[in-house]
């Protein structure tokens, strides 16, 4: 598994392709960016969303490459103003705890656009985002429950390389948490 830090990242940034979870939220009611969804979120969900316009719409021979180089530099420009999520507005789409007794949440922002932990702690050696056992983060994302609105701040800090077509049609971002509250 590649991993492709924010700061670093020249020319790839996006992507997706996590280990199947313990728990999912299939039949969630989506969770496109709110009316109420802080400015900077549905800015990052509009880039997002122009590529697959993009890549479902395109006439090239290789759509799915072009829609994500673009989406890519729109995301790297993105970042750069700033990494951080404050008061970003979800629906936990997955949760669960590592066998180390870490827990680990997703949750999405937009039509198949997630924001996670690891699920694994070793892909988390160098990020730090599972969240640590008696922490309230952690009580609340074991409690959230699967398919409700959860507002969530933190630092998005790095992304999975995955196929041309998962990463345009199913960006996932991993971070690190520093506040969770349910709204449910």
């Amino acid at each position: 598994m590649r991993k492709i830090n924010w700061a670093s990242a020249g020319g790839l940034l996006l992507a997706l392709a996590v280990a199947p979870l313990a728990v999912h939220a299939d039949d969630a009611p989506d969770s496109g960016p709110a009316a109420s969804a802080p400015q900077r979120e549905q800015d990052l969900v509009g880039i997002l969303m122009d590529a697959r316009k993009q890549y479902q719409t395109s006439k090239t021979a290789n759509p799915a490459a072009d829609a994500r180089m673009t989406m890519q530099m729109n995301v790297i420009g993105f970042m750069r103003q700033s990494q951080v999520a404050d008061n970003w507005i979800g629906t936990v789409k997955t949760r669960g705890v590592t066998p180390e007794g870490k827990a680990y949440i997703t949750i999405e922002i937009g039509d198949n656009i997630t924001v996670s932990t690891w699920t694994s702690q070793r892909d988390d050696l160098d990020s730090g985002t599972l969240i640590r056992p008696n922490t309230p983060l952690f009580a609340t994302a074991q409690q959230a429950k699967l398919g409700s609105k959860i507002v969530f701040s933190g630092t998005i800090l790095k992304s999975v390389l995955a196929a041309d077509d998962d990463m345009v049609l199913r960006p996932q971002f991993i971070a690190r948490f520093s506040a969770l509250k349910t709204t449910q």
